[in-house]
C-alpha cells in the first residue's frame, strides 16, 4: 500500500464522502482563478497546502422541501456542526501523520449583519468542491452534484499532504429551467450564468428577514431544483404546519 492509499483509507475510516482538490489549481483554473480573490486561497491560508480535502453531506430532500421553516433550520445548522466536527478530525489525523493541516469552519462570517458588510465567506467551500470534481455552478449560484443536486454542504480541509486530486466536471448539470429563478422570493435571482445572476444583497435582506422569525435560511432555490434524486414531498397539511413554528 502506498502512502497515498493509507492517507486515502484513514479519511475514509472517519467519512466516507470526500474528494480532493489539488490547492494549486485556484491559480491555474480560469473560473476559480478569476473569482477568489488571491487571500481567500488555500496556500495564503497555509503556504505548505498542496491538497484541499473536500468532505461532504446531503440534505434531506424531504426537510428541504418544507424551506424556510423551523425543520430546515435545525436540519441546516446540525449538518453545520457535523462537517465542522468531522473536518477537524481528518485535520487531526493528518497532524499526526506528520503534515501540516488545518479545517476551515463551515460559514466562516458573522451572521446577516456579517453579510451585510460583506456577501462573502473567508474561504469558499463550494469552489473547493468543483475543484475537486464533485459538481458543477448552476443558474442559483450553488454547486450542482450529480446525484443530490444543489441538496449537499461541504466542509473543506487544507493540508501539506499530497494526495491525488480530481478535477472540475466537463459538462454542467444545470439544466436551465429557471425553477430556481421564478421561486426566488426575494428576486435575487437574474437568470444570467456563474458567476453573474445572483444579487447578494437582496438574497442576505431576505435571510435577515428569515432570521427574525427564527427560520432562516431560505433555501427555496435548492428545494425546486430538478437535478438529482427524486423524492416525493411531505403533504401540504404537513408542510403548512410545520411552517407556523416562527418566532
Amino acid at each position: 500500500m502506498t502512502e497515498d492509499d493509507s492517507l486515502i483509507n484513514k479519511i475514509r475510516e472517519i467519512w466516507p464522502g470526500f474528494a480532493v482538490a489539488d490547492a494549486a489549481a485556484w491559480d491555474t483554473d480560469p473560473l476559480v482563478s478569476a473569482t477568489i480573490p488571491t487571500h481567500q486561497r488555500p496556500r495564503s491560508i497555509m503556504p505548505s497546502a498542496r491538497s484541499v480535502v473536500v468532505i461532504w453531506v446531503p440534505v434531506s430532500p424531504t426537510i428541504m422541501h418544507t424551506a424556510p421553516s423551523i425543520y430546515y433550520r435545525e436540519h441546516y445548522r446540525t449538518l453545520n456542526t457535523l462537517l465542522d466536527v468531522t473536518s477537524q478530525r481528518i485535520a487531526t489525523m493528518l497532524d499526526a501523520e506528520g503534515h501540516d493541516a488545518a479545517y476551515v469552519p463551515r460559514d466562516g462570517y458573522h451572521g446577516i449583519e456579517g453579510l451585510r458588510k460583506d456577501p462573502s465567506s473567508f474561504f469558499s467551500h463550494r469552489h473547493a468542491a468543483y475543484l475537486a470534481g464533485l459538481g458543477t455552478f448552476g443558474i442559483n449560484n450553488v454547486l450542482l452534484t450529480e446525484k443530490h443536486g444543489p441538496r449537499v454542504r461541504f466542509a473543506s480541509v487544507i493540508t501539506s499532504a499530497d494526495i491525488p486530486a480530481g478535477r472540475p466536471l466537463k459538462k454542467g448539470l444545470c439544466t436551465e429551467c429557471m425553477k430556481c429563478v421564478r421561486e426566488c422570493p426575494a428576486n435575487a435571482l437574474s437568470g444570467d450564468t456563474y458567476p453573474g445572476g445572483l444579487d447578494k444583497s437582496l438574497c442576505v435582506e431576505r435571510s435577515g428577514e428569515l432570521a427574525k422569525k427564527g427560520i432562516s435560511p431560505c433555501g427555496r432555490c435548492i428545494a425546486v431544483c430538478p437535478v438529482g434524486k427524486k423524492v416525493k414531498p411531505p403533504s401540504d397539511d404537513f408542510i403548512e404546519a410545520v411552517r407556523r413554528y416562527e418566532i
